[in-house]
């Protein structure tokens, strides 16, 4: 049994590897522009996605907010990481007229509720399991994320995680709500 275990734990180190593989700057920079769908300047993609609640937003409903959509893979160190920060950024903004909406990409609704209770996050996640959602805004890398305005247009984005990155885009959050 634990040999099985270890091919596990193996297949499943590769599979991580593949997906979030570390690149150079330059290398995800050049890659992030090929596989990213929308643009600052462009109306976000509209959706509507399943929370873990069991509700469902759409995102035009949230339109009048400044908004972070952030695409992640709880397998994914770099969204972990980001992830983790979040509750944060949901206090930082508490009172203004900001929402958060972190969606899943590609994961089970149980394998979310794990995630969230492990980590006590307060924030929505929506499930977008068969990654039609993911679609229309990137073709790969996770964690991505998106900031939207009160009209619905994409004002910032970044893919990947660093912490300079992920403050330019708490500036851009800060300067669209005063």
């Amino acid at each position: 049994m634990r040999y099985i275990y270890h091919i596990y734990l193996l297949i499943l180190s590769l599979f991580c590897l593949t997906n979030c593989m570390a690149m150079t700057d330059a290398d995800l920079t050049e890659d992030a522009e090929k596989t990213t769908l929308v643009r600052v300047g462009d109306v976000a993609p509209d959706f509507t996605v399943e929370l873990l609640s069991g509700t469902t937003v759409t995102l035009s409903q949230l339109h009048g907010n400044t908004i972070l959509l952030v695409f992640f893979d709880s397998t994914c160190p770099e969204c972990n990481v980001q992830l983790s920060m979040l509750n944060g950024v949901l206090d930082l903004f508490e009172g203004k007229n900001f929402k958060l909406l972190a969606i899943s990409r590609g994961e089970s609704l149980s394998a979310m509720e794990r995630l969230v209770s492990d980590n006590d996050y307060r924030f929505n996640i929506g499930l977008d399991i068969d990654k039609n959602i993911y679609s229309l805004y990137a073709t790969r890398h996770v964690p991505r994320c998106f900031v939207i305005d009160p009209l619905g247009h994409i004002i910032a984005t970044s893919v990947g995680y660093s912490a300079e990155d992920f403050d330019q885009l708490l500036d851009v959050i800060e300067n669209n709500l005063k």
